[in-house]
């Protein structure tokens, strides 16, 4: 019994039921099903991809981390072996493993693929770095490449103000992210912040206290909109 139970067929009906499950959001019987899998075939990339998935939406960070980094460490022709380093270099990035984060959004990038979104990517890391002028370059980038992705538009303009090349051009470009995206903390926030590199300080509370509303356990959010608070009060 034990032998029939971990045939391929059987390993590949167990992987499918899983990825079920998962798009169903029920990850706990799915990464039953994942460990079952890994328990015949311990390198199944399939299935280590998958936790890696449901551990980082969980927000277990270590585990995901040991099931992303197993995928790339095998060196396989895998469909999802970028989406891994992405994720591995976004995991690495909010915990503040800025260099551990630039190695995967820079072997990334080799690939060729998603280049605009990789570029915003390493212009984040890079400002966290405070290396600004490559911040500032690989935000130009991502915005030349995909001036439609709001995620690269954002980044593009938050940097424009924060580091006072073209506020002007900052706040138009942030004012039609928020626009088509009102509900999200990280867009209000960049656009608060451009308001308030203006000196338009009552279109910057309203729009960071938006974004706190959001997102009020958002540490950046927070400060800045503290910033608000003591130079209006001072």
């Amino acid at each position: 019994m034990s032998r029939k139970n971990n045939t391929p067929s059987k390993i590949n009906t167990d992987l499918k039921e899983a990825i079920k499950k998962f798009k169903r959001i029920k990850y706990d019987s799915s990464k039953d099903l994942l460990y079952k899998v890994l328990e015949s075939d311990p390198i199944n990339p399939e299935a280590h991809y998958y936790l890696g998935l449901i551990y980082s939406k969980e927000e277990n960070w270590q585990k995901a981390i040991v099931h992303l980094k197993t995928i790339i460490d095998l060196g396989i022709n895998f469909i999802f072996t970028n989406q891994c380093r992405m994720l591995l270099g976004l995991i690495y990035f909010k915990n503040k493993e800025f260099t551990r984060a630039l190695k995967e959004f820079t072997d990334a990038l080799e690939s060729e693929e998603e280049t605009g979104k990789i570029y915003a990517a390493l212009s984040c890391v890079y400002h966290y770095m405070n290396e600004k002028e490559k911040a500032f370059n690989y935000a130009k980038q991502a915005f030349d490449i995909d001036p439609y992705n709001l995620n690269a538009k954002n980044t593009y303009g938050f940097l424009l103000s924060d580091y006072n090349i073209n506020i002007t051009k900052s706040i138009e470009i942030l004012r039609e992210v928020v626009r088509l995206k009102p509900d999200n903390p990280a867009y209000l926030d960049s656009l608060g912040w451009a308001y308030y590199k203006k000196g338009d300080y009552k279109a910057a509370k309203a729009s960071l206290e938006e974004a706190f509303k959001y997102a009020n356990d958002n540490i950046e959010i927070k400060n800045h909109l503290e910033t608000i608070n003591k130079f209006k009060n001072s």
